[in-house]
């Protein structure tokens, strides 16, 4: 297993952000429950917002940073499980 594993979400052919495979499983679900619950309270915040007349660069704006922070989330605890088998 390499040692750094790139995230999902990389915008670049060049993983620029990846998982430390090597720290302990607890640390990697720290930080993937982090960011779970982060985008959780990012989505429902938004669903006490009216989008009727939000642009739709608005709206991408709004759900971009929520899928980001879920498949860090995910890709995180997929490492926990690759590192239990």
């Amino acid at each position: 297993m390499n040692r750094y594993h790139p995230l999902k979400s990389n915008t670049s052919e060049v993983p620029v952000l990846c998982i430390d495979t090597h720290i302990t499983p607890n640390h990697l679900f720290e930080n993937a429950c982090f960011r779970i619950r982060t985008a959780t309270s990012l989505l429902e915040t938004l669903t006490s917002v009216t989008i009727k007349h939000t642009a739709d660069i608005d709206l991408y704006r709004l759900i971009l940073p929520a899928y980001l922070l879920l498949q860090d989330g995910v890709d995180t605890l997929e490492q926990i499980t690759l590192k239990a088998e």
